[in-house]
């Protein structure tokens, strides 16, 4: 039987390059009770401020549900999720060393029966940072279209690579940040 490609990625180390692109910056717990957090190579903000990290489980878990079936699973993605979350906040302390609120954006899914759960980390700014179905400010800004429906505006989301430097020392900074952790 053929692995996923999460699956796949879950047997690399940190440091490494998936076939995507993305490289790997962090890595808990082993094979049943572990989760690896990855840098993309795109992001649907600025590419020169903003950048997205995943996280998946070792595992091929299918439901966020499942999580709670191993108190390790769980244990390991209270501090992954952590610690992701840390890292990009000292990356954003230190593009900007100004800034008062750090605004962290998330998203995850298990849409698909066969599909790997993975959750996506970024800033939440900019074109990425519009209102989501489930926050209470989504519906604020209807307009009607001309057979009276209503229907919510936004800006389209496309990914763009980031340049590779940047790509390289973001996934350096983030390492090393998760690194000198206590």
């Amino acid at each position: 039987m053929n692995k996923c490609n999460l699956c796949q990625e879950a047997e690399l180390n940190v440091g490494d390059r998936t076939n995507y692109g993305a490289i790997i910056i962090y890595k808990i717990g082993d094979d049943k009770d572990g989760w690896f957090a990855t840098l993309s190579p795109k992001t649907g903000g600025d590419p020169d401020k903003d950048f997205s990290i995943q996280l998946m489980p070792c595992a091929h878990i299918k439901y966020f549900s499942d999580i709670n079936s191993n108190l390790k699973l769980a244990k390991n993605y209270g501090i992954i999720f952590a610690k992701i979350n840390h890292a990009i906040s000292e990356i954003i302390k230190d593009q900007n060393p100004n800034t008062k609120k750090i605004s962290l954006g998330t998203y995850g899914k298990c849409k698909h029966e066969d599909e790997h759960i993975h959750i996506k980390i970024f800033p939440y700014r900019g074109n990425i940072g519009q209102p989501f179905t489930t926050d209470s400010s989504f519906g604020k800004n209807l307009h009607i279209d001309d057979s009276g429906k209503e229907y919510i505006k936004m800006i389209p989301i496309t990914k763009v690579n980031l340049k590779e430097q940047r790509f390289k020392k973001l996934a350096k900074q983030l390492i090393q940040i998760i690194k000198n952790e206590k």
